[in-house]
Formats: structure tokens, C-alpha cells, sequence
């Protein structure tokens, strides 16, 4: 869990066990502000760690049993935004740079072993926008602003969508922050997919990602039908794919800005889940049956881990959204 709203220019990391147990804390600092700009993702999980932005440059682990450490450097300054996306084995590293201190801002991506070594160029842009979101099946996924998009998110677009204060909501209906992704080669740039045409939502899983309009889709860009007479897409912006392909969970049970949680079901059905969440929050799912619930802001309410099997509830002594699973799982 990612709490960005810190205070002092800091964002607080949790990492939380599938029994609600917080295991290990971090607390860093967010890059250097720079007027209207995006708001870039801190964080990123291999198969054994998750990995998080310190201030411009550092990227540093955070394990489960609570070491942590400095992994390398990437060039973000007080003009240059930096993400970045760790391969699975932690071997290797896709950074992007997005240069404000020239007009239009100037993209740059690229890859690299941990550590500067086989270091390559593979896209530049000054009008298309991408940063790495995670890996799958070897292949490099980066979210995508959009064909007419800008890396700039100002006061004016923000300020209101469902009655909801977006300058406290950074990122969208996903924690990656682009309308879609594209799957493509490491070393090309080549383009092998396109990840839902506009409005992915909540986390990726293994099957692919949830999308906004109340549907879903699979890594290769197919739609996986879901034929709901009561369609979450509906109620909620913000629906997250079970790893299994066969539930959304997102809000509501009826119309409105918040509400209790609900699993929907392909080709009809719904479970209303006791547990208290906003038309704008995702779900992380830990397997098939259990999920952790986040929250955008720290007085929007109490994240919870959810036993299906068994519909147990157990609160989390976190707060934030649920920015990435340990391991991501995408493969």
C-alpha cells in the first residue's frame, strides 16, 4: 500500500501480509514538485520485493521480512520525472524520463540491467507519452497517456469529476496513471498488444485487466465478455480482475460516489462484500479468495483484507491505495 498524502513532500509504503498483518514499512521521500505535472508511480514489485522511488534518482527494495536497501540510480532531477518497472528476477530495470525543462516535454525510455550494465535507448517522444507499468511473459507493458494526451494533469481538468476533488485523486481508475497499455518488446519497442482501448482499471492480474466501461480484457487485447444485466461499469471506474478471470470487485451495490463493495460476475450475478469503499477505489487480489481493499485518501476510511471463503474481515493499520501486489503476478 502506497499512502501518498504523507505530508512534507513524503509517501509512506506497507507491505501487508494475506492476513492483514503489516509486515514491513517504509517511508521516503516523493520527487521534486513540478507545476502540473502528472503524477508518475512510485513503486514497483518483482517476484521477490517491491522496489520504490526515494526522492529523483535513488531506487531502493523493501522486502517482506523488512530489509531494504539502495538497488541503483536512475537520472530523475528537478526538472525530469522518473519511472520505472523491475523485471521479474530482478535483473533487469525499464526507466522513463519525462524532461519538463523543455517544450513539449520530452520523453526518453529506456532499458538496463540492475546496476547500468547492456544500457538501451528503445523510444523517445515529444508527443506520445508512456512509462513502464510491469513486466508479462518477458515482454516490457508501459501504460500510455493516450493519443491525444499531455504529461500535465492542471487545476482546471481535475477539479471535478463525480464530485470528487482529483487534485487528492493522482492516478485515475488504476494505479499506473495511462488510459491503457501496451505490451512491447524490450528491445525494439515494437508494439505486440494493446491493453484495453481506453479506461484499464484497478490492477492487472495474470488473466489481464478490468476496464472501466464494465467489461475486461486479456493480455492480448481480446475482451472477456461479461454480459451483466447490472454492469459495474455502471457504479464504479474503478473495477479490479480476479486472477482467475471470472470476478470484478468494485463498488456499489447502487448508484453513488460510495458505498459497500461487490463482486460481479460474468453473465450476471453479484455478492455485496460488508466492507466499505468509494465509486473511485481498486482492489488488489491476493488469490481468487482474498482481496485488499485501499483508499485514495487517509480519511476515506479503513483498508481491509477480505476472506471470500469465509467472508471474514480484518482491518489493515495502513493507509493508501493498493499500488502493486507482491509478487505483481503477471505472468
Amino acid at each position: 500500500m502506497v499512502d501518498l498524502f504523507a505530508g512534507d513532500n513524503t509517501y509512506d509504503i506497507a507491505l501487508v501480509a494475506i492476513d492483514g498483518r503489516v509486515v514491513a514499512r517504509a517511508h521516503s521521500q516523493k520527487r521534486t514538485e513540478i507545476a502540473d505535472a502528472i503524477e508518475l508511480p512510485y513503486v514497483s514489485a518483482s517476484n521477490s520485493r517491491v522496489y520504490y522511488l526515494d526522492r529523483d534518482r535513488d531506487i531502493r527494495y523493501l522486502k517482506a521480512d523488512g530489509t531494504s536497501g539502495l538497488v541503483t540510480s536512475v537520472p530523475g532531477s528537478a526538472t525530469v520525472h522518473a519511472a520505472f518497472a523491475v523485471t521479474p528476477d530482478d535483473a533487469r530495470i525499464a526507466v522513463a524520463l519525462l524532461d519538463y525543462s523543455v517544450n513539449p516535454v520530452a520523453l526518453t525510455l529506456y532499458v538496463e540491467d540492475i546496476g547500468g550494465a547492456h544500457h538501451s535507448v528503445i523510444f523517445t517522444s515529444t508527443t506520445k507519452y508512456v512509462w513502464p507499468a510491469g513486466w508479462h511473459a518477458g515482454q516490457l507493458v508501459v501504460a500510455y497517456l493516450g493519443p491525444s494526451g499531455t504529461p500535465f494533469d492542471s487545476t482546471t481538468a481535475k477539479a471535478n469529476y463525480s464530485g470528487r476533488d482529483l487534485t487528492r485523486y493522482p492516478y485515475g481508475p488504476n494505479p499506473y496513471g495511462g488510459i491503457n497499455y501496451h505490451v512491447i518488446n524490450p528491445v525494439t519497442a515494437q508494439r505486440e498488444a494493446i491493453i484495453s482501448g481506453g479506461g484499464a482499471s484497478g490492477l492487472p492480474t495474470r488473466i489481464g485487466t478490468a476496464i472501466v466501461q464494465g467489461e475486461a480484457v486479456d493480455w492480448n487485447g481480446q475482451p472477456l465478455f461479461w454480459n451483466s444485466p447490472q454492469d459495474y461499469g455502471s457504479f464504479s471506474a474503478s473495477g479490479s480482475l480476479s486472477p482467475n478471470g471470472r470476478v470484478i470487485a468494485a463498488c456499489c451495490p447502487d448508484p453513488g460516489g460510495a458505498g459497500q463493495l461487490v463482486l460481479w460476475y460474468q453473465n450476471g450475478g453479484r455478492t455485496v462484500v460488508s466492507v466499505d469503499v468509494t465509486a473511485g477505489d481498486w482492489v488488489g487480489w491476493f488469490d481468487d479468495s482474498h482481496l485488499v481493499t485501499g483508499f485514495y485518501q487517509t480519511a476515506d476510511g479503513t483498508p481491509t483484507v477480505v476472506d471470500l471463503s469465509t467472508n471474514q474481515v480484518i482491518q489493515v493499520s495502513a493507509r493508501g491505495i493498493v499500488a502493486t501486489m507482491l509478487p505483481a503476478g503477471w505472468d
